[in-house]
């Protein structure tokens, strides 16, 4: 892989800088760590506390991302290698590298005594986090991910990956470039990229109807599992993704159980019946007519729909390649030069996948009064994700980040806006968003909780990877959300007509702090992640606070 360019490597240089700054890393590594984990899983900042494991006892493992479904879980394990001057960008992903993880892999599925041991708080949650799901009969696959703004694997520590799959088979690999997070950075620079799928016989179909041109097409799902793949097979080219309202690979978890399944069943050919299929974008395509079995090709292509199916025929090829031989795709392939078409084609296309909701409900007339409403009062609203990032960061207030606080706060559900915040701009939307709030409460209770994230932030940065000191603020890590709630309750005890700011809004949330340990010390032997999942510590908070007082559960009803 060609070293990446001077400006790239300032390009990346200044988004690491800002990343250290704003969650107060120390090292750039960690920073870079931060803006590839907020690339593959946008709108997971509130979690990246949690999610980096980078310190003493970490066992080469900086950070581990866990995305749950009902039946089955994808493990997503980083390192990261940042090479501080340009001249070491040409640097490899060493061996002790890829066996650090191996061995990390090898006590992972062993349930190795000493993984608890580690002194790493973080990876000691989120091993006992995964070691849950298996007990509780959960389906796991790993990703590994290497991110370097650097050189890739070298030739021995493929040999060392290649080792590891074939000891451990739900085990993949993948390296996260320079040129990945540049791509990722700015998708209006992308470079066009040009393809071919295998049309099996004569089974296409094409229509023209003035400035667009359309195809539906049978292909052969290796063709296109090597279309959208490096030469590995395993790792998606993401970027060919990038119009599909940027939901690839992570953000829910790429796999599809039932697409799987049917994709590796006897009656396999029945995958074209039972599968959506794919939606493709470009600037022109073609193809021999009346020919048996033509090569389909295209210009500058995107995929805007069908992101589920590609990643699960990539991990069907990767370990069950002989059922896949017999798998039939089909493709509906549009070619426009108009990008108000293209566009179209991808939110009609994804109207149903709940994953796109932020981006579908972006336009809705009551975020447009809150932008509004938040500019006059000198802050930019961010309907859709970085909208303003040439703003100052202290006056950005992102849509989702928003929503949370108002379930936490307004409508006392801390353990939903950490599991559920996909609800927000999907069946909770008209209830979080609901036009009765008033904009200076809403300044105020951002306030509040900005005072919260900067306090966890602090001790993140003081106490690294092993944040369980007794200490009360060893609970924002994984509960500030519940800080948050308490606040609340606290707020509503006082009967104050408005929420407080300054040194007062401080020591709410000091006072929150306290009361939060205090109802969490009772659950000695509970995991923190576990603790902060659950609705019962919210009850606990509540008794913690009420302490009895029969006449503020009637203050809360009427709040």
């Amino acid at each position: 892989m060609k070293p990446i360019s001077k400006m790239d490597w300032d390009i990346i240089d200044a988004r690491v800088a800002k990343a250290c700054d704003r969650n107060q890393f120390e090292k750039k590594t960690v920073g870079f760590l931060a803006v590839v984990i907020d690339q593959i899983f946008p709108g997971h900042e509130d979690q990246l506390q949690e999610i980096v494991t980078d310190g003493p006892g970490d066992r080469g493992v900086d950070a581990i991302h866990i995305v749950e479904s009902e039946s089955s879980a994808e493990v997503f394990l980083f390192q990261s290698k940042y090479r501080e001057i340009h001249g070491a960008c040409q640097k490899t992903i060493n061996d002790a590298d890829l066996l650090k993880i191996a061995l990390f892999l090898n006590e992972l599925f062993d349930k190795a005594d000493g993984l608890l041991g580690c002194g790493n708080f973080r990876l000691k949650e989120a091993v006992q986090r995964v070691w849950q799901l298996h007990d509780n009969g959960k389906i796991c696959r790993y990703k590994v991910i290497f991110c370097s703004n650097g050189g890739g694997f070298s030739a021995s520590a493929r040999g060392i990956i290649d080792s590891v799959k074939a000891t451990h088979a739900s085990v993949s690999f993948e390296f996260y470039s320079g040129h990945d997070v540049v791509r990722a950075m700015a998708i209006e620079g992308r470079n066009a990229e040009d393809g071919q799928l295998q049309v099996i016989g004569k089974e296409i179909l094409e229509r023209s109807d003035g400035d667009v041109r359309g195809a539906i097409a049978s292909v052969d799902a290796q063709s296109f599992v090597d279309l959208i793949t490096l030469e590995d097979g395993e790792t998606i080219k993401r970027h060919l993704f990038d119009d599909n309202l940027r939901v690839f690979l992570g953000s829910k978890g790429g796999y599809n159980q039932e697409i799987i399944a049917s994709a590796n069943s006897d009656d396999r050919y029945l995958f074209w019946y039972l599968n959506n299929g794919v939606t493709v974008t470009c600037k022109s395509f073609s193809y021999n007519k009346g020919h048996s079995n033509p090569k389909l090709n295209f210009k500058d292509f995107q995929i805007v729909n069908g992101a589920q199916t590609s990643h699960s025929l990539v991990e069907v090829a990767r370990t069950n390649p002989e059922a896949l031989s017999e798998v039939v795709l089909m493709v509906r392939m549009y070619a426009t030069d108009r990008e108000d078409i293209v566009e179209r084609v991808a939110v009609a296309t994804n109207s149903q996948a709940r994953i796109q909701s932020r981006d579908l409900k972006a336009n809705k007339g009551v975020l447009k009064k809150l932008e509004l409403a938040f500019k006059e009062r000198g802050y930019f609203f961010e309907r859709k994700k970085n909208m303003h990032s040439d703003k100052p960061e202290s006056k950005r207030i992102d849509a989702l980040k928003l929503g949370q606080i108002i379930l936490s706060f307004e409508l006392r559900e801390p353990d939903k806006a950490k599991t559920e915040s996909d609800s927000i701009f999907d069946s909770r939307f008209h209830q979080i968003f609901d036009n009765r709030q008033s904009v200076d409460e809403l300044i105020r209770l951002y306030q509040i909780y900005e005072i919260i994230e900067k306090m966890r932030d602090r001790y993140q940065a003081d106490f690294g990877a092993s944040p369980e000191t007794g200490h009360e603020h060893q609970y924002l890590v994984y509960g500030h959300w519940f800080v948050l709630f308490a606040c609340k309750l606290l707020h509503v005890k006082t009967q104050a007509p408005q929420l407080p700011i300054g040194d007062d809004a401080l020591a709410l949330v000091e006072e929150a702090i306290r009361r939060v340990a205090a109802a969490c010390r009772q659950q000695k032997a509970v995991a923190h992640y576990q603790l902060f999942r659950s609705p019962r510590t919210k009850e606990r908070i509540l008794g913690e606070i009420s302490a009895k007082q029969f006449d503020f559960f009637d203050l809360l009803a009427d709040s």
